[in-house]
C-alpha cells in the first residue's frame, strides 16, 4: 500500500495556551515554593509528653497546628496495659482536643491515644503519647504513624491508583481530541484513502468505547475511594459517618463534586465530548483541591499548579496510552504499511500537544518537589522523598522513550529509510510507556496515602519552637533492649536512643541546651539515612557500626562528637551488679585521687584535683588557684588572692568518703557496653541513664578490683570526666594553718 499524505488540520492554539500557562506558572513558582504547608499535625500538649506529675492532671489538651474535624477527631486515655480509664469526657474547639477524666487518675503509667481528621485535605492521622502519674512515663514521650500503608492503607493505595489510572486515560481520551481538531471524525483516524478501511474504522469505535466505559469505571473507583477514606476517617460508614466527613469540610464536599463530575463524564460519553471533557477537567482540579496541596499556604496557587500538574499528565500520558489502546492489536497484525501510515499521519501531530503537556508536567512537578519537601535533602533522606524519587525515574523513562522514538526512530520511518527491526523498535517503545505510566500513578496513590509530606512535618516542628520552653522538659525512658547514651558537642547535650537488629543500627538522636529543653539545631547522623522528627530531633537507621558519629550545626557554628552503639544483649542485670559491686569497693577505700574536668562549653573548662582519705576528710585544688580542704564538718578555703578562711562545711552534716561514690542513685537504667582487656587487667564500660535528673554516665571498671578507674557524665550545665588513682595509697589532709 502506497501511503499518501492527507491535508490535514492541527489546531497550534492549544501549545501557544500551554506555553501561556508555563510561563504564568513559572512566575507563580516563587511564591508557592516559598510557602509553608498547613495541616493539623501533632505540635504537643498538656501534661506535656513523657511527664512524671505529682498530682493527677484534671484535664488532658492535645494542641494541632490546623482546626481538626470535631465529628470525626477523637482521643483516649489508657492505663499502661492498654485498658480504657474510666469515664472521660471529650471535647474539641478549634485546633485543640479536650479530655477531662471523671474521677482522678490513680498513681501509674497513662498513655494518650488520638485521632485527628484534617478540615484542609481530609486526611487522617494518628499518634499517641505518654506521662505518669507519681510515676514514669512508659513506652517513649510520643509517636506519630507516618506510615501510608496504616490502617488497611494498603486498599486505599490500591483504590485510588485505579480511579488515577482511569482518570489519565479519560483525560487522553477526552482533551487531547479538543487539542487536535481537524475534518475527520477522530484524530486517530487516518486520512485520505485509509479514512474509510476497516482498521481506521475499528480504531474510531474503540475510542468511543474506551471513552463510555473508562468513564463509568472512574465514577464507581471515585465512590469505594471515597467510602474506603471515609471508614478510615471516621471509623464506620454509617449515613452519620459519611456526612460527618463529606459535608463538615472544602475536602470533604471536594470528594461530592469529584463524584458529580465524573457522573456528568459518563453520562456525555462519546458523544458529548466537550461537555465531558470539562467534567475531566473539574474532577482533576477537586482532586487537588482534596489532596496535599489543598492543605498548603496560599492555597490558591498550590492547588492551581497541582491542577495544571494533573491535566497536562493526563493529556500526555493519556493521549500515549490512547493511541497503544486504539491502534496496536490492529498493528500487530496488520502489515508494516499500516504502521507506517499511523506513524506518519496520526503521531506528529500529537507530538506537537505531548512535548508542550510534558514541559508542564515538568515544571509543575518541580514546584510541587519543593512545596512538598521544603529541602532538597528530604528526597533521599524520608521515605515520601524516597518513593518521589521513583516516581521521578519513571517520569524520565517515559520521557527517554518518547525522546527516541519520536526524534530519533519516527523521522526515519517517515523518510521511509527505517528497516523493520528500527521500526518494531519504535513500536516496542511506544507500547511500554503506558505499563511505566501504569507503574508512576501507582506510585502517585502511594505519595497521596502518606499523611504528612516531610514540609508539613517541618511545620508542625515550628510550631512547637514557637511554644514556651519547658525546663527541665522531660526524657523519654530508653526501652527494653535500647541504649540510652549521651555526650556533648560543644554547648549542647547529644542524647541517643540507639537499638539494634540483626546487621542493623536505628534509633533516636536528641539534641538539647543546659537547660534540656530541645535545640534548634541541624543534626547528620553520618553515613546512616534518617529524618526529623520534631525540633532537635533526628531518627536514623542503617548498616550496623560500633559507634555513631554525630554533627551538630547549631547557633553559626558546627559541633561534632560520637555515642557507642553496641553493648551486651541481656547484660543490664550483670550491668547493675557490677555497678553495686564496683561503688561498694569504692565505699570501703581508705584513700584515692581523683582528676576532673568540667566544662559547660566552648571556653569554660576547669580542671580540679582531688585528695580523698576515709572516713571524713578530702582536699582540692583548681587550676585556677582555688584551694579547699574539709574535715568532718570543718573547711578552709583560699585563692591566689585571699589567705586561708574556716567556714562550716554544707549545713552540718560532716563529709563521709562512703557517700562521695552515689552512681546507684543514677541508675534506674544500666547497660554493659563491653569489656576489654589492656595488659592483664580487664575493664568494663556501663552506661547509665537517669531521665529524671537527667544524667548520662559513663563508668569504666576493672573488674579484677572492682574499682572505677574512670567516669564521663552529662548532665544539666555540666560535662565532666574523672579519672580515679592512687586506691589506699598514703594520702595527707590535714588543716591549714591559721590564717
Amino acid at each position: 500500500m502506497t501511503v499518501t499524505a492527507a491535508p490535514r488540520v492541527v489546531r497550534r492554539a492549544p501549545a501557544r495556551v500551554l506555553a501561556a500557562l508555563l510561563a504564568a506558572l513559572l512566575v507563580q513558582a516563587a511564591a508557592a515554593a516559598g510557602t509553608a504547608q498547613a495541616h493539623s499535625a501533632f505540635v504537643g500538649a498538656q501534661p506535656a509528653p513523657g511527664t512524671r506529675l505529682e498530682v493527677a492532671p484534671g484535664r488532658v489538651v492535645l494542641t494541632f497546628t490546623e482546626p481538626v474535624n470535631r465529628s470525626l477527631s477523637r482521643a483516649e486515655v489508657v492505663s499502661a496495659d492498654g485498658s480504657p480509664v474510666g469515664r472521660v469526657a471529650q471535647g474539641a474547639e478549634a485546633r485543640r482536643l479536650l479530655l477531662r477524666p471523671g474521677t482522678e487518675l490513680p498513681t501509674g503509667p497513662y498513655r494518650v491515644r488520638w485521632h485527628t481528621v484534617s478540615t484542609e485535605d481530609g486526611h487522617a492521622l494518628e499518634g499517641s503519647f505518654a506521662f505518669g502519674v507519681r510515676a514514669a512515663a512508659v513506652g517513649g514521650a510520643q509517636a506519630l504513624e507516618e506510615s501510608p500503608l496504616a490502617r488497611s492503607g494498603w486498599l486505599r493505595v490500591l483504590l485510588r491508583g485505579g480511579l488515577y489510572a482511569t482518570l489519565v486515560l479519560l483525560t487522553g481520551a477526552v482533551l487531547v481530541p479538543e487539542l487536535i481538531r481537524g475534518p475527520r471524525a477522530s484524530w486517530l483516524a487516518l486520512g485520505g484513502a485509509e479514512a474509510t478501511a476497516p482498521d481506521s474504522e475499528a480504531v474510531v469505535r474503540r475510542e468511543r468505547r474506551t471513552v463510555e466505559n473508562t468513564a463509568w469505571c472512574a465514577l464507581l473507583l471515585a465512590i469505594a475511594t471515597i467510602l474506603a477514606e471515609t471508614s478510615d476517617a471516621a471509623g464506620s460508614l454509617s449515613l452519620t459517618a459519611l456526612a460527618d466527613y463529606l459535608t463538615t469540610s472544602t475536602a470533604g464536599v471536594a470528594r461530592i463534586v469529584l463524584v458529580a463530575a465524573l457522573g456528568v463524564s459518563a453520562i456525555a460519553g462519546a458523544h458529548r465530548r466537550r461537555v465531558s471533557a470539562a467534567a475531566v477537567v473539574l474532577a482533576l482540579g477537586v482532586i487537588a483541591l482534596s489532596g496535599h496541596a489543598g492543605s498548603a499556604v496560599p492555597r490558591t496557587p498550590t492547588v492551581l499548579n497541582d491542577w495544571l500538574h494533573l491535566v497536562a499528565g493526563g493529556v500526555w500520558l493519556g493521549g500515549i496510552s490512547m493511541l497503544v489502546l486504539a491502534w496496536w492489536p490492529r498493528l500487530r497484525r496488520g502489515p508494516a504499511s499500516l504502521r507506517d501510515a499511523v506513524a506518519t499521519e496520526v503521531l506528529p501531530p500529537f507530538g506537537r500537544v505531548a512535548l508542550p503537556a510534558f514541559c508542564l508536567v515538568t515544571a509543575t512537578g518541580l514546584v510541587n518537589l519543593v512545596v512538598q519537601l521544603g529541602h532538597v535533602d528530604a528526597l533521599w533522606r524520608t521515605g515520601y522523598g524516597q518513593v518521589l524519587l521513583v516516581k521521578i525515574a519513571l517520569v524520565g523513562v517515559i520521557a527517554s522513550f518518547s525522546a527516541v522514538h519520536a526524534f530519533r526512530l519516527r523521522p526515519a520511518i517517515i523518510a521511509t529509510t527505517t528497516s523493520a527491526r528500527a521500526a518494531r523498535h519504535h513500536w516496542g517503545l511506544l507500547r511500554s510507556e503506558p505499563l511505566v505510566g501504569l507503574t508512576v500513578v501507582g506510585v502517585v496513590a502511594l505519595l497521596v496515602a502518606f499523611p504528612l509530606p516531610p514540609r508539613q512535618l517541618g511545620d508542625a516542628d515550628e510550631a512547637v519552637a514557637s511554644q514556651r520552653a519547658c525546663d527541665p522538659c522531660p526524657l523519654p525512658a530508653p526501652a527494653a533492649g535500647e541504649l540510652a547514651v549521651a555526650d556533648h558537642a560543644g554547648p549542647l547535650v547529644v542524647a541517643g536512643w540507639v537499638r539494634r537488629r540483626a546487621g542493623a543500627t536505628s534509633g533516636t538522636i536528641r539534641v538539647y541546651d543546659q537547660t534540656t529543653t530541645p535545640a534548634r539545631a541541624g543534626i547528620e547522623v553520618v553515613g546512616f539515612r534518617g529524618r526529623g522528627c520534631g525540633m532537635g530531633c533526628w531518627r536514623f537507621d542503617g548498616r550496623a557500626r560500633p559507634e555513631i558519629s554525630v554533627r551538630i550545626r547549631a547557633r553559626g557554628r558546627s559541633w561534632s562528637t560520637v555515642l557507642p552503639a553496641t553493648w551486651e544483649p541481656g547484660g543490664a542485670q550483670s550491668g547493675r551488679r557490677l555497678l553495686e559491686r564496683a561503688q561498694a569497693t569504692m565505699r570501703r577505700l581508705d584513700s584515692v585521687r581523683q582528676v576532673e574536668d568540667v566544662t559547660s562549653g566552648p571556653g569554660t573548662g576547669a580542671r580540679t584535683t582531688y585528695r580523698l582519705r576515709a572516713p571524713d576528710r578530702f582536699a582540692f585544688r583548681t587550676d585556677r588557684g582555688v584551694q579547699t580542704v574539709v574535715i568532718g564538718t570543718r573547711q578552709w578555703l583560699r585563692t591566689r588572692a585571699t589567705p586561708w578562711r574556716r567556714s562550716p562545711y554544707g549545713s552540718g552534716i560532716p563529709f563521709s568518703l562512703r557517700q562521695w561514690f552515689r552512681w546507684t542513685v543514677y541508675a534506674p537504667h544500666v547497660r554493659l557496653l563491653g569489656r576489654r582487656t589492656v595488659g592483664r587487667a580487664r575493664f568494663a564500660e556501663l552506661a547509665l541513664m537517669d531521665p529524671a535528673t537527667p544524667a548520662w554516665i559513663r563508668l569504666t571498671i576493672d573488674e579484677a578490683i572492682g574499682r572505677v578507674v574512670s567516669e564521663r557524665m552529662v548532665s544539666q550545665k555540666h560535662f565532666t570526666r574523672s579519672r580515679y588513682s592512687g586506691f589506699d595509697r598514703p594520702v595527707s589532709v590535714e588543716a591549714p594553718p591559721a590564717g
